[in-house]
Protein backbone atom coordinates (compact mmCIF):
# COMPACT_ATOMS: atom_id res chain seq x y z
CA UNK A 1 0.00 0.00 0.00
CA UNK A 2 1.68 3.75 -1.13
CA UNK A 3 1.86 5.59 1.84
CA UNK A 4 -0.14 8.38 2.76
CA UNK A 5 0.46 11.94 0.95
CA UNK A 6 0.51 14.96 4.02
CA UNK A 7 0.13 18.12 3.27
CA UNK A 8 1.16 20.45 6.44
CA UNK A 9 -0.50 23.59 6.77
CA UNK A 10 0.27 26.24 9.79
CA UNK A 11 1.26 29.86 9.77
CA UNK A 12 3.99 29.91 11.87
CA UNK A 13 6.91 28.06 9.94
CA UNK A 14 8.65 27.06 13.50
CA UNK A 15 5.23 25.09 13.45
CA UNK A 16 4.77 23.78 10.15
CA UNK A 17 9.26 22.34 10.27
CA UNK A 18 8.29 20.67 13.89
CA UNK A 19 5.09 18.94 12.65
CA UNK A 20 6.48 17.88 9.34
CA UNK A 21 9.25 16.13 11.19
CA UNK A 22 6.91 14.45 13.63
CA UNK A 23 5.35 12.97 11.03
CA UNK A 24 8.08 12.11 8.77
CA UNK A 25 8.88 9.39 10.89
CA UNK A 26 5.94 7.38 11.56
CA UNK A 27 5.33 4.54 9.23
CA UNK A 28 3.27 5.02 5.81
CA UNK A 29 3.51 9.11 5.84
CA UNK A 30 5.15 10.92 3.54
CA UNK A 31 4.92 14.59 4.18
CA UNK A 32 4.69 16.24 0.34
CA UNK A 33 4.43 20.11 1.47
CA UNK A 34 4.68 22.36 3.88
CA UNK A 35 2.34 25.76 3.42
CA UNK A 36 0.83 29.09 5.15
CA UNK A 37 -2.79 28.86 4.56
CA UNK A 38 -2.64 29.53 0.77
CA UNK A 39 -5.59 26.86 0.54
CA UNK A 40 -7.39 25.47 -1.94
CA UNK A 41 -4.21 26.29 -4.19
CA UNK A 42 -2.26 23.80 -2.64
CA UNK A 43 -3.87 21.26 -2.86
CA UNK A 44 -3.72 21.01 -6.72
CA UNK A 45 0.31 21.66 -6.40
CA UNK A 46 0.75 18.86 -3.67
CA UNK A 47 -2.40 16.36 -3.92
CA UNK A 48 -2.24 14.91 -0.78
CA UNK A 49 -4.32 12.84 0.59
CA UNK A 50 -5.06 14.19 3.29
CA UNK A 51 -4.09 17.99 5.44
CA UNK A 52 -3.24 18.40 9.05
CA UNK A 53 -3.96 22.16 9.87
CA UNK A 54 -2.32 23.62 12.78
CA UNK A 55 -4.99 26.65 13.32
CA UNK A 56 -3.50 27.39 16.58
CA UNK A 57 -5.23 30.17 19.22
CA UNK A 58 -7.74 31.25 16.58
CA UNK A 59 -9.68 28.66 14.25
CA UNK A 60 -12.48 30.86 13.83
CA UNK A 61 -10.87 32.51 11.52
CA UNK A 62 -9.90 30.47 8.97
CA UNK A 63 -13.71 28.93 8.75
CA UNK A 64 -14.06 30.32 4.96
CA UNK A 65 -11.48 29.07 4.28
CA UNK A 66 -12.23 25.30 5.75
CA UNK A 67 -15.78 26.13 3.67
CA UNK A 68 -13.84 26.42 0.58
CA UNK A 69 -12.19 23.35 0.88
CA UNK A 70 -14.92 21.40 1.24
CA UNK A 71 -15.31 20.40 -2.26
CA UNK A 72 -12.21 18.92 -3.00
CA UNK A 73 -13.67 16.08 -0.71
CA UNK A 74 -9.63 15.83 0.55
CA UNK A 75 -9.91 15.31 4.41
CA UNK A 76 -8.59 17.94 6.58
CA UNK A 77 -7.85 17.24 10.56
CA UNK A 78 -7.28 20.83 12.99
CA UNK A 79 -4.87 20.85 15.72
CA UNK A 80 -6.33 23.56 18.09
CA UNK A 81 -4.52 25.15 21.18
CA UNK A 82 -6.57 23.45 23.86
CA UNK A 83 -9.75 22.05 25.11
CA UNK A 84 -11.59 25.84 25.70
CA UNK A 85 -10.67 26.31 22.19
CA UNK A 86 -11.96 23.84 20.83
CA UNK A 87 -15.37 24.20 23.00
CA UNK A 88 -15.69 27.12 21.39
CA UNK A 89 -15.12 26.21 17.74
CA UNK A 90 -15.53 22.31 17.03
CA UNK A 91 -19.43 22.87 15.76
CA UNK A 92 -18.49 25.42 13.23
CA UNK A 93 -15.54 23.56 12.35
CA UNK A 94 -16.80 20.34 12.13
CA UNK A 95 -19.49 21.69 9.88
CA UNK A 96 -17.80 24.07 7.41
CA UNK A 97 -16.08 20.30 6.57
CA UNK A 98 -13.64 19.71 8.51
CA UNK A 99 -13.12 15.71 9.43
CA UNK A 100 -10.95 16.21 12.84
CA UNK A 101 -9.96 18.03 15.86
CA UNK A 102 -6.83 17.48 18.02
CA UNK A 103 -4.99 19.13 20.48
CA UNK A 104 -1.78 20.92 19.29
CA UNK A 105 0.36 18.70 21.89
CA UNK A 106 -0.71 15.46 20.62
CA UNK A 107 2.23 12.98 20.14
CA UNK A 108 3.03 11.72 16.72
CA UNK A 109 1.40 7.76 17.09
CA UNK A 110 -1.87 9.54 17.42
CA UNK A 111 -1.79 12.14 14.93
CA UNK A 112 -1.22 9.68 12.38
CA UNK A 113 -3.65 7.10 13.57
CA UNK A 114 -5.76 10.12 12.91
CA UNK A 115 -4.39 11.09 9.52
CA UNK A 116 -5.24 7.82 8.33
CA UNK A 117 -8.86 7.31 10.03
CA UNK A 118 -9.66 10.30 8.20
CA UNK A 119 -8.36 9.26 4.90
CA UNK A 120 -10.46 6.14 5.40
CA UNK A 121 -13.80 8.47 5.74
CA UNK A 122 -13.78 8.69 9.74
CA UNK A 123 -14.48 11.78 11.41
CA UNK A 124 -12.10 11.71 14.35
CA UNK A 125 -12.16 13.69 17.31
CA UNK A 126 -9.23 13.69 19.78
CA UNK A 127 -10.12 12.06 23.51
CA UNK A 128 -9.56 15.35 25.35
CA UNK A 129 -11.53 17.67 23.24
CA UNK A 130 -14.61 14.81 22.65
CA UNK A 131 -14.58 14.60 27.06
CA UNK A 132 -14.62 18.18 27.33
CA UNK A 133 -17.51 18.79 24.80
CA UNK A 134 -19.44 16.14 26.44
CA UNK A 135 -18.58 17.43 30.02
CA UNK A 136 -19.54 20.73 29.14
CA UNK A 137 -22.56 19.38 27.40
CA UNK A 138 -23.84 17.20 30.71
CA UNK A 139 -23.01 20.74 32.62
CA UNK A 140 -25.37 23.01 30.27
CA UNK A 141 -28.59 19.93 30.36
CA UNK A 142 -27.99 19.13 33.77
CA UNK A 143 -28.00 22.94 34.93
CA UNK A 144 -31.28 22.62 33.06
CA UNK A 145 -32.42 19.65 34.50
CA UNK A 146 -32.70 18.20 31.22
CA UNK A 147 -30.19 15.54 31.10
CA UNK A 148 -31.12 11.97 31.07
CA UNK A 149 -30.31 8.50 29.22
CA UNK A 150 -30.75 8.74 25.19
CA UNK A 151 -33.54 7.74 23.62
CA UNK A 152 -32.86 4.92 20.86
CA UNK A 153 -32.61 6.32 17.49
CA UNK A 154 -34.64 5.14 15.01
CA UNK A 155 -33.13 3.49 11.98
CA UNK A 156 -33.36 6.72 9.75
CA UNK A 157 -31.89 8.80 12.95
CA UNK A 158 -28.88 6.27 12.84
CA UNK A 159 -28.62 6.84 9.12
CA UNK A 160 -28.69 10.81 9.62
CA UNK A 161 -26.21 10.68 12.24
CA UNK A 162 -23.44 8.75 10.41
CA UNK A 163 -24.10 11.31 7.73
CA UNK A 164 -23.45 13.87 10.12
CA UNK A 165 -20.15 12.46 11.20
CA UNK A 166 -19.04 12.28 8.16
CA UNK A 167 -19.56 16.53 8.07
CA UNK A 168 -22.09 16.38 5.45
CA UNK A 169 -24.51 19.88 5.53
CA UNK A 170 -28.21 18.53 5.74
CA UNK A 171 -28.88 19.38 1.67
CA UNK A 172 -26.16 16.60 1.12
CA UNK A 173 -27.37 13.91 3.78
CA UNK A 174 -31.23 14.81 1.83
CA UNK A 175 -29.64 13.95 -1.44
CA UNK A 176 -27.71 10.87 -0.27
CA UNK A 177 -31.15 9.42 1.81
CA UNK A 178 -33.63 10.82 -0.98
CA UNK A 179 -35.63 12.80 1.23
CA UNK A 180 -36.58 16.82 1.72
CA UNK A 181 -33.80 18.89 3.46
CA UNK A 182 -36.72 19.88 5.83
CA UNK A 183 -37.26 16.03 6.95
CA UNK A 184 -33.42 16.21 7.71
CA UNK A 185 -33.94 19.37 9.79
CA UNK A 186 -36.99 17.17 11.78
CA UNK A 187 -34.71 14.21 11.94
CA UNK A 188 -31.27 16.22 13.24
CA UNK A 189 -33.63 18.07 15.99
CA UNK A 190 -34.98 14.79 17.39
CA UNK A 191 -31.06 12.99 16.97
CA UNK A 192 -30.00 16.35 19.19
CA UNK A 193 -32.95 15.71 21.85
CA UNK A 194 -32.59 11.85 22.32
CA UNK A 195 -28.91 12.55 22.57
CA UNK A 196 -29.48 15.73 24.81
CA UNK A 197 -26.70 17.60 22.63
CA UNK A 198 -26.52 21.34 22.14
CA UNK A 199 -24.93 20.96 18.48
CA UNK A 200 -24.13 18.30 15.95
CA UNK A 201 -20.70 18.44 17.23
CA UNK A 202 -21.70 17.08 20.76
CA UNK A 203 -24.18 14.35 19.29
CA UNK A 204 -21.51 12.93 17.27
CA UNK A 205 -19.48 12.86 20.05
CA UNK A 206 -22.03 11.04 22.49
CA UNK A 207 -23.16 8.81 19.41
CA UNK A 208 -19.45 7.82 19.11
CA UNK A 209 -19.37 7.24 22.78
CA UNK A 210 -22.42 4.92 22.80
CA UNK A 211 -21.07 2.87 19.54
CA UNK A 212 -23.87 4.36 17.24
CA UNK A 213 -21.19 5.55 14.21
CA UNK A 214 -20.73 3.14 12.31
CA UNK A 215 -18.00 4.56 10.24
Amino acid sequence: MPDLRVLVVASNPLARAGLAALLADQPGMTIVGQVENDLPDALDVYRPDVVVWDMGWEPLTFLEKVRDLRDSRIPVIALLANVTNAIESASALLGAGLRGLLLQNSNAAVLASALAAAANGMTVIGTPIADSVLADSIRINTASSEFSKPDALTTRELEVINLIAEGLPNKTIAGKLNISEHTVKFHVNAILTKLGAQSRTEAVVRATRLGLITL
